[in-house]
């Protein structure tokens, strides 16, 4: 057993599982991130480790903490956040091994941009998914819109995230996005049923299929990074964060200055 901060790797032969450990929501703080980025890197150089599953148990990832949004208002804390979310999101698309998202309850926010960056995500049917930043007065900025359309195009992608539509794994909205349903609570022994399928095929041939698959999806997704950067140190910037997060604290709805 590996332990990081509010993350926990268990090892058992050549599947490797991340379970995410904050509950009750696995809420992704800087620290979190910062976990899930170097448990990554660590176990893609593990060459016993071949498949990996994603997890977070009753929850898989209820998204950022809301705690961290005033501190954005300052334009090199909002650089550094943005910049620790890119490495994290980065650091799982990269992997040379095959990630499973193993979904339960609230995959939302940043939840789902990091079950995005995972090449298979397995859901249980009362899961909610879903990118609703937009009722923040912001927008996924850890990659979740380049990651959404790749799956269902830019039309739906934009339709999800600017109606900040929070959708369950058997409706519509989850085609394209989830792989496969499970009955509640089975869908971690059924990822890493398909990690262990995956992890007795010949090693060298998955890793050159995922190198070849995602090569020009890899450069394309560092440049857009790297345009959302600076888009997500602006939004922090406008009044319309800080309404959507006060309006939060108050629980009311938000009144939007447009600026």
């Amino acid at each position: 057993m590996i332990n990081w901060p509010f993350l926990a790797v268990h090892i058992q032969g050549p599947v490797a599982v991340m379970r995410l450990s904050a509950p009750p929501l696995n809420l992704l703080t800087q620290e979190l991130r910062g976990a899930i980025a170097a448990a990554a890197e660590q176990l893609d150089s593990d060459k016993s480790v071949r498949a990996v599953v994603l997890t977070g148990g009753a929850n898989f990832c209820a998204g950022a903490d809301l705690k961290e949004f005033p501190s954005r208002r300052d334009p090199d804390i909002a650089s550094q956040h943005c910049e620790n979310g890119h490495r994290m999101v980065m650091r799982i698309a990269r992997m040379a091994k095959p990630v499973i998202a193993a979904i339960e309850g609230a995959c939302l926010g940043g939840g789902l941009e990091l079950a995005l960056a995972c090449d298979f995500r397995i859901a249980a049917e009362d899961a909610r998914l879903g990118l609703p930043e937009i009722s923040r007065g912001v927008w996924p900025g850890t990659g979740g819109m380049f990651l959404l359309q790749r799956l269902v195009g830019p039309a739906r992608a934009k339709d999800i995230v600017m109606h900040g539509t929070v959708f369950g794994a058997t409706d519509d909205e989850a085609i394209g996005i989830i792989n496969s349903r499970t009955a509640p609570g089975q869908a971690l022994p059924t990822a890493v049923s398909i990690a262990e399928g995956l992890a007795a095929q010949p090693a060298r041939s998955i890793a050159m299929i995922k190198r070849l698959a995602d090569h020009e999806f890899l450069s394309r997704f560092a440049g857009y990074l790297t345009l959302e950067r600076d888009a997500y140190i602006a939004c922090y910037q406008s009044e319309d964060a800080a309404e959507g997060w006060q309006a939060f604290l108050d629980k009311r709805t938000p009144v939007w200055k447009h600026v």
